[in-house]
């Protein structure tokens, strides 16, 4: 756990860090384009979206359908912090989101000491946190930039 905990320590700082470079545009109206993780993220008025639980909130994603796009998913846990700017608070949030719940988001990574839970990151303040996967949070998807052709032209047939 203490091994863990370090991991995640230095993991924030190196991604604090890294947050003024944040290489982002607001894409489509619905999405953010990250182009230094080759990601879209989703950011419409349902990125403030609660689930009812963990499985719904990667169901949520899963069946998402954004301007034609399809195989969205649950952000992993550095994918999701990496969109965190700790220069601003309520939301600590990176300024090209415009829909943001000011509360926890779901990520899609286990708390390893036990599979009942899950991380989280509040976007409040930017802290994460590791919830039990019956809560209720908010969800933000994310969808590969490298599956965007092929998913269309799958879509498509």
């Amino acid at each position: 756990m203490v091994n863990e905990i370090k991991t995640i320590v230095a993991l924030s700082a190196l991604l604090l860090m890294q947050s003024s470079s944040f290489a982002s545009e607001k894409g489509k109206q619905n999405v953010v384009l990250d182009k230094k993780n080759a990601i879209y993220w989703q950011d419409t008025l349902f990125s403030q979206k609660s689930s009812e639980d963990w499985d719904d909130a990667i169901a949520y994603c899963e069946q998402l359908d954004l301007d034609g796009m399809k195989k969205w998913r649950l952000p992993t846990f550095k994918e999701l912090l990496y969109i965190v700017d700790y220069t601003h608070s309520d939301p600590a949030i990176q300024p090209v989101f415009e829909y943001v719940n000011q509360g926890t988001y779901w990520t899609s990574i286990d708390f390893s000491a036990t599979k009942s839970r899950a991380w989280t990151i509040d976007f409040r303040t930017g802290k994460t946190y590791y919830s039990y996967k019956t809560t209720n949070h908010s969800v933000r998807c994310v969808k590969d930039i490298n599956n965007i052709e092929g998913a269309r032209e799958k879509d498509q047939k």
